[in-house]
């Protein structure tokens, strides 16, 4: 016999399921807004070069309108690319997790980067995290790209075991991020330095792309204070013994 007190609580089950929807719903129209800006707004400056340039023909320079263009094309590609990756992280990876050691994945993006500002790295030996390697590489890629943006001169990054898991942390000497925006930088397209950002060809999606690989690992991604001036982001994912993919996956 269902009770008053069993169906008070599906009630509230139900209020709260309802509310989850809409918030998602929200979420949902938010980002297809934000997302058609960011298209939206290369493409309109696009269209008025061309059309300038259509009405006055004899007085446009050629390479200067190709080269206006292309960075545009290019930043649109840039944010298309991003979103694809999004979408790729909502599904499940079709990649197979393997056991990855942390300090030789990080030395490798660092290696193919050019290194301007130079990076300090402080790499400790043998730590071992289950994952997926080309997300794992796109993560580090992400927070490297944000320390240059954003550094003067410096970029370090560690690497460190604790007891539970591994701790991967990328900072830098820039301006850092001020306390009440370090949630919103994982925001879809938040820039807290919009004309930077910009400027250095940031899509506002890689710190999200990043964060959202980070918890389909189990991870954690987080901003904090760094000691060279700037922002501090810090990676935390488990040991492969605390409960790998491939054991969540069978």
């Amino acid at each position: 016999m269902t009770t008053a007190c069993d169906n008070g609580e599906i009630a509230t089950l139900v209020a709260r399921m309802g509310h989850l929807v809409e918030r998602m719903r929200t979420q949902r129209r938010q980002f297809i807004t934000d997302a058609s800006h960011e298209l939206g707004t290369p493409l309109a400056g696009l269209r008025l070069q061309l059309e300038e340039a259509g009405m006055h023909p004899g007085q446009t320079d050629l390479g200067e309108l190709v080269g206006n263009a292309l960075r545009e094309v290019d930043r649109m590609q840039a944010v298309l690319r991003d979103l694809l990756t999004l979408a790729g992280l909502d599904g499940a990876s079709t990649d197979s997790p393997q056991v990855i050691d942390v300090a030789s994945l990080v030395a490798e993006q660092v290696g193919r980067r050019a290194c301007a500002p130079p990076i300090q790295l402080e790499l400790e030996d043998g730590l071992l995290v289950s994952g997926v390697t080309g997300d794992l590489a796109r993560l580090l890629g992400n927070l490297l790209d944000n320390a240059e943006r954003h550094g003067e001169s410096a970029v370090r990054v560690t690497a460190f075991g604790e007891s539970d898991g591994v701790v991967v942390t990328v900072e830098d000497d820039g301006p850092g991020i001020p306390l009440p925006q370090r949630d919103r930088v994982f925001d879809h397209f938040a820039r807290i330095d919009t004309a930077r950002s910009r400027e250095h060809g940031g899509t506002g999606l890689g710190l999200p792309i990043a964060q959202a690989i980070a918890q389909a690992h189990r991870g954690t991604l987080t901003v904090q204070d760094s000691e060279l001036g700037g922002a501090r982001l810090v990676l935390r994912l488990p040991l492969p013994c605390c409960g790998t993919m491939a054991e969540e996956a069978a």
